[in-house]
């Protein structure tokens, strides 16, 4: 006859599988980050990943085909982070009742930033933005995204007669394009300036050509 367990009895809890995956999945990009970091993304083996995770290479696999699956989902996680922070600073409420001038370099800055989040893998973005078809796409995804919420935004000054600008479209092009690759050159690379300086001048080269005087 099988005893009944006492009342007072400790009983072991078993960790659910699927806590336990999320924990190795956790585990495998938090390495593949510091090695591609340390060693760049063309270097990196997923031996090295899986050794740095603390796991079997055949445990990797498991999760992910290659590092290519794994920066593609790190990626897609950088990207809705710096769309989301940007298309908040281009709400219309924002912009409404606040002077133009500031709302522009409160723009800027906010495109700036982005460029401060997860650095390391967003110059590997860059390197594989020729390479890959499926990296390209990424950075596209940003842009129009952002080339749209700053679309809509534009349609809402011209309708109140704010805007010098005719053609909205090729203005958010323009505007995006110019400092998007302004804020990758001085945060990403070399830019050969400080930043602070090149905010106050993309500010007013902005504002100089969206608003009337």
């Amino acid at each position: 006859m099988q005893r009944a367990p006492r009342a007072d009895a400790p009983t072991r809890r078993r960790t659910p599988q699927q806590a336990r995956s999320r924990r190795t999945r956790e585990q495998i990009l938090k390495a593949a980050v510091a090695c591609f970091e340390k060693r760049g993304y063309e270097e990196t083996t997923t031996a090295e990943i899986a050794r740095r995770a603390r796991i079997a290479v055949g445990t990797f696999y498991l999760y992910f085909t290659d590092k290519r699956a794994i920066l593609l989902e790190l990626l897609d996680g950088t990207i809705n982070e710096i769309a989301n922070y940007v298309v908040q600073n281009l709400q219309s409420d924002t912009w409404r009742h606040a002077d133009a001038r500031a709302s522009v370099r409160q723009l800027i800055d906010a495109l700036f930033h982005t460029r401060t989040i997860n650095p390391g893998l967003q110059r590997i973005l860059w390197e594989r933005y020729f390479k890959d078809p499926r990296f390209r796409a990424a950075v596209q995804v940003i842009e129009h995204r952002i080339r749209a919420a700053m679309l809509e935004l534009f349609a809402g000054l011209d309708a109140e007669g704010r805007l010098r600008v005719t053609d909205l479209g090729a203005a958010a092009f323009v505007v995006y394009t110019a400092i998007e690759w302004t804020a990758s050159r001085l945060v990403l690379g070399e830019g050969g300036t400080e930043i602070e300086p090149a905010v106050e001048a993309a500010s007013d080269m902005v504002s100089r050509f969206l608003f009337r005087d």
